[in-house]
């Protein structure tokens, strides 16, 4: 049960950490509250590690490693609860493969949440801040399915929407029971 509140936390933070890096990135207004939301959720951990991990052009890279740093400790302290058998280069191993699909997981969160609300934003305010900066973020990706959109209304992020629905639901547990199964042998 800790390990799984654990890793419950892992994914709050990481979602977070991994908004903030996109929204900055698009250029959302500092003084959002969304923005502030992010930034002040993660401020503690994404300010030290800008040391480590100077921004690459708009992207926070700091914001990518604090989510990966956050994956790997969440994992590594349940191994600690829940394996009493310590630890070996396997497991080691196998964490940080769990961390990586875990900010995988995140992403995908992330893009899905961000979608949703793209969509909910066009039906309601199609001219908010938020969506100007949604807008930048998903149009490349939403660009094949633009026969979807019908006058100011967008539907065009729903294909995207189900495959992001579809990787979290169907691939995402496989790869992780194959892991599972990896670290069992």
């Amino acid at each position: 049960m800790i390990a799984q509140i654990l890793i419950l936390s892992a994914d709050g933070l990481a979602i977070v950490c991994l908004a903030r890096g996109l929204l900055q990135w698009a250029r959302l207004d500092y003084s959002h509250p969304l923005a502030q939301f992010c930034t002040q959720t993660t401020d503690w951990l994404v300010k030290p590690l800008r040391k480590a991990a100077p921004p690459l052009g708009r992207w926070d890279s700091a914001c990518l490693l604090a989510a990966v740093l956050l994956y790997y400790a969440a994992y590594t302290l349940a191994a600690l609860i829940v394996l009493p058998g310590g630890f070996s280069t396997k497991i080691i191993a196998a964490n940080l493969f769990f961390a990586v699909l875990g900010i995988l997981k995140a992403a995908a969160y992330v893009l899905l949440l961000g979608l949703v609300l793209r969509m909910v934003l066009s039906f309601k305010n199609p001219y908010a801040s938020l969506q100007a900066s949604l807008h930048r973020i998903f149009e490349p990706l939403a660009r094949p399915f633009v026969f979807l959109r019908f006058r100011h209304y967008d539907f065009s992020g729903s294909i995207l929407a189900l495959m992001l629905w579809f990787w979290l639901s169907a691939i995402l547990p496989q790869l992780t029971a194959k892991l599972n199964l990896w670290l069992l042998n």
